[in-house]
C-alpha cells in the first residue's frame, strides 16, 4: 500500500521521454536510498503515541521540514479543540490543472510498551533486519556505502509501516517526479493527520474548519493492509466505523435455574439477538437510513 501511494502520483504525469516515468522515479530511489533511509530512521525515532503531546508536536514539525526540503509550501492546521495535534498540510499547484488530488497518512501510532518490545530493541530505536523478524531474518548493520540496500530487508521501530510509511511513500514519490522533471497534471495537496490511531475525534471539525482550503476531487488514503499476495492493490472506498455505548440491564446476581433463571431476560442473549438483527446474512446492514448518504460507484 505505501509504494502504492508513490506510484499513484506518477500516475498523474504526462511524459514523452524514452523511459517511463516509473523506471525514472525507481532510478531515483536507487540512487539516493542511503539518505532517505536515514532520513527515515529520523521520522520514526520520534515517539508518537497519542497521549504524548510534545513528541506528537515535534513529529509534526519533522513532517513539515520534510515536505519545505522538497519545496512543498506547508503549514500546521490547528483544530478549535485545544491540544489537539495538527495537520501537516502541503500544496502543490500545477498550472493550467482542473484536478486536485489530496494524499493522506498519519504521523500519529497505537501504544506501546517498551518492555513488551523484542528483547534488546527499543521501539523508537531504528533497526534494520535482513527480513521479517519472524521467518529468520537477522538484525544487521547498514550495507557499506556504495553497496546496494536488499529489497527484501526491513527497517523495524514503532510506525515504521503505521503509517510514517505512508507519509515517506508520498514526500518520496513527489520528491522523484522533481529530480526526474516530470510535471504533474493535477494539483496535489497533502494532508498527514496525528490522531488516527485514537479514532480522529476532531477530524470533523479541522475539515470543517479548514472546507476551502482542503477543496479537492479525491483522496487517497495511504494508510491499509498489504494484500496477501503481496500485489499492489487500489480500493475505492475508506471503511469507516461508527462508536457508540450500549447498557444492557440484568439481574445483580445468578439466577436459580428452577426458580427465575427458567423466563428472567437474559442480557447476553438479549445483546446478541439485537446485533444479529443488525445485519442479514449477506452483511448488509439492516438500520434504517444507513445507506442514505452512501454515493454508489460510476463507471467513470
Amino acid at each position: 500500500m505505501k509504494k502504492l501511494c508513490a506510484l499513484a502520483l506518477v500516475v498523474l504525469l504526462g511524459s514523452t521521454a524514452a523511459t517511463t516515468p516509473l523506471q525514472q522515479v525507481r532510478r531515483f530511489r536507487q540512487a539516493n536510498e542511503r539518505a532517505l533511509l536515514t532520513e527515515f530512521g529520523q521520522l520514526v525515532a520520534i515517539p508518537n503515541v497519542a497521549a504524548d503531546t510534545a513528541n506528537l508536536r515535534r513529529t509534526a514539525v519533522f513532517v513539515q521540514g520534510m515536505m519545505q526540503q522538497r519545496g512543498i509550501r506547508s503549514q500546521l492546521l490547528a483544530a478549535p479543540t485545544p491540544g489537539v495535534a495538527p495537520v501537516v498540510f502541503g500544496e502543490v499547484k500545477t498550472p493550467g490543472a482542473t484536478r486536485t488530488v489530496i494524499f493522506y497518512a498519519h504521523y500519529d501510532g497505537q501504544p506501546v510498551n517498551p518492555a513488551q518490545w523484542r528483547e534488546g530493541l527499543s521501539p523508537f530505536t531504528p533497526v534494520l533486519a535482513t527480513g521479517p523478524l519472524d521467518r529468520d531474518g537477522r538484525l544487521a548493520p547498514l550495507p557499506a556505502a556504495g553497496q546496494p540496500l536488499d529489497p527484501n530487508w526491513r527497517l523495524y521501530a514503532r510506525s515504521a509501516s503505521d503509517d510514517k510509511a505512508g507519509i515517506m511513500a508520498i514526500l518520496t514519490g513527489y520528491q522523484a517526479l522533481v529530480a526526474s522533471k516530470l510535471k504533474p497534471t493535477a494539483n496535489l495537496k497533502f494532508f498527514f493527520e496525528g490522531e488516527e490511531e485514537r479514532g480522529s475525534p476532531h477530524l470533523a471539525e479541522l475539515l470543517a474548519r479548514h472546507k476551502a482550503l482542503l477543496a479537492s476531487d479525491v483522496w487517497v488514503i495511504c494508510d491499509g493492509p498489504v494484500h496477501q499476495s503481496g500485489r499492489k492493490q487500489v480500493v475505492f472506498g475508506a471503511r469507516g466505523d461508527v462508536n457508540l455505548g450500549l447498557t444492557v440491564y440484568g439481574p445483580r446476581r445468578p439466577l436459580h435455574s428452577g426458580h427465575y433463571g427458567n423466563w428472567a431476560p437474559n442480557p447476553a442473549l438479549a445483546l446478541a439477538r439485537l446485533l444479529a438483527s443488525m445485519q442479514d446474512s449477506t452483511g448488509r446492514v439492516r438500520v434504517a437510513g444507513f445507506y442514505d448518504d452512501v454515493t454508489p460507484l460510476t463507471l467513470a
